[in-house]
C-alpha cells in the first residue's frame, strides 16, 4: 500500500514574510532589531526571532507586520 503525500500551500503569512531574511534590520514599535530567523508558532502561525539591544523574542506574523515601520 503506497502512501502519497498532499502537497500543501504556504500559508499567506509565509509568503508575506519572505521579503524578510535573517540579518535585516528592521524598525519595530519604535526600536531598532535585527531578524535574527524564521520559525512557526506551536500553533502553526509563521514567526520571526528579532533581536533588539537588550531583547530577543518570537513573534507571530500578524502582530511583526502590524507593527513594523521601516526596513533597512
Amino acid at each position: 500500500m503506497k502512501h502519497v503525500m498532499e502537497k500543501i500551500d504556504p500559508q499567506q503569512d509565509y509568503e508575506r514574510l519572505k521579503r524578510f531574511t535573517p540579518g535585516q534590520r528592521i524598525t519595530f514599535k519604535g526600536k531598532p532589531y535585527t531578524i535574527q530567523h524564521r520559525t512557526t508558532l506551536a500553533s502553526g502561525e509563521a514567526a520571526v526571532v528579532l533581536q533588539g539591544e537588550k531583547e530577543q523574542f518570537v513573534i507571530g506574523a500578524n502582530r511583526f507586520l502590524a507593527g513594523i515601520e521601516s526596513v533597512r
